[in-house]
């Protein structure tokens, strides 16, 4: 449901500005660098911080015109009207892209350039100073006026600078259109791929609009990010998406009736301990889920590294318990011997599920849900199942 106060359209442009501004470092050179809400919407730098292109992107929802008397069109002569009479910026150094969804008409100013056979500049001009000497449009004259205050010759070395690509994808369809850019990124791997690449692109032009777009994002910055996200995809290795991932804020961990947590209160871990414990089930189990949509996991992968992990812990908890009395019924020892096994867990084993997946979450978590299964796969306390029907009845 819309109001009249939604800023939907907005946002869409936003999100746009941001996806589109990854499209474009793609299909540049390596070592371009670019800025978000610098100079223009996206600006293109070299290597000694002199703009080499400035880019106006507007989206649209429904089909659009650029007009010779386009809102769109005019807005964006005024930009570059004042940076140019500002001398912000060199002509014809630097090259003026306006990306839209609209689609120019034919003859019209926006058609004539266009980066084809049929662009003719010195037309293109000619309609514009004719749209700015006659038109009553109120709401556009601030945009004449910048560009009646150039003189001829600066005009035409503006319009001389312009390219229109019209008719551009919109944030919907730019969406294949990068994913064509990850060549290296094997086919059933790059929905996988894009997704995470994206998410890390969005986080970064956040960070980079938070620092007033004063440090560029370098083509070469993004090239390494997408090698770093496609070496997970290798035969040995799985991603990692869930290091960052914390506790809900509902969350009350005295109300917790979880078995892997009954567990750990029945060894006398401290709470601190058992948050970590509780934070890693839930990474593990987040991350498991989505390896398992994403198809990334091979047959019976997981319940064959349980059964390492069933089997290693097995091996541990019987050479302890060789050390241990068989007539003990001490229960602060048997406390101590559940503590010892946590902590082999938690601090010592390394039991990977590929070998290059070596963030400890997957392995420590995977335990907390072989230890909340029913009955439980694994256990701490040398006594927990004779006492597991007692315990969950008093919690």
């Amino acid at each position: 449901m819309s109001t009249g106060f939604s800023a939907g359209s907005q946002a869409l442009g936003y999100m746009f500005q941001a996806r589109c501004a990854l499209y474009l470092i793609l299909t540049n050179k390596e070592e371009a660098q670019l800025a978000i809400e610098s100079l223009d919407d996206i600006t293109f730098f070299d290597n000694e911080n002199n703009a080499q292109e400035l880019l106006q992107l507007k989206h649209h929802t429904k089909p659009a015109s650029l007009t010779d008397s386009s809102v769109d069109f005019w807005k964006t002569i005024r930009v570059w009207s004042t940076l140019l009479k500002e001398n912000k910026i060199l002509l014809p150094d630097t090259l003026l892209t306006l990306v839209t969804t609209a689609e120019a008409p034919q003859d019209s100013a926006a058609f004539f350039l266009r980066p084809t056979k049929g662009r003719d500049s010195n037309r293109a001009v000619q309609k514009l100073v004719q749209v700015a000497n006659t038109s009553d449009n109120k709401s556009l004259k601030s945009s004449f006026d910048a560009f009646k205050a150039l003189t001829s010759t600066e005009q035409q070395l503006l319009v001389d600078s312009i390219q229109i690509l019209d008719y551009s994808p919109d944030i919907i369809d730019i969406t294949p259109k990068i994913k064509e850019k990850l060549v290296a990124v094997r086919r059933e791997h790059r929905n996988s791929v894009y997704e995470r690449l994206e998410g890390w692109w969005f986080g970064k032009v956040v960070q980079h609009l938070r620092d007033n777009s004063a440090n560029f994002i370098s083509g070469f910055e993004v090239r390494d990010k997408i090698c770093e996200i496609n070496d997970q995809f290798k035969p040995d290795a799985l991603p990692i998406d869930f290091f960052d991932l914390e506790i809900p804020e509902q969350f009350t961990m005295s109300q917790d009736k979880r078995r892997f947590v009954a567990q750990l209160k029945e060894i006398a871990v401290n709470n601190k301990r058992i948050e970590k414990a509780i934070l890693d089930y839930y990474k593990a189990f987040e991350q498991r889920s989505r390896w398992a949509r994403e198809e990334l996991l091979f047959g019976g992968e997981i319940e064959k590294y349980e059964k390492r992990l069933i089997d290693e812990w097995e091996r541990y908890m019987l050479a302890l318990q060789d050390e241990m009395p068989d007539s003990s019924e001490n229960e602060l020892e048997h406390q101590k011997f559940g503590r010892e096994v946590f902590k082999w867990m938690e601090q010592k084993a390394d039991i990977r599920i590929r070998s290059q997946v070596t963030e400890p979450y997957v392995m420590r978590g995977s335990y907390h849900i072989l230890a909340d299964q029913n009955p439980p796969r694994v256990h701490w306390h040398p006594k927990f199942l004779e006492r597991l029907t007692e315990l969950l009845a008093t919690t």
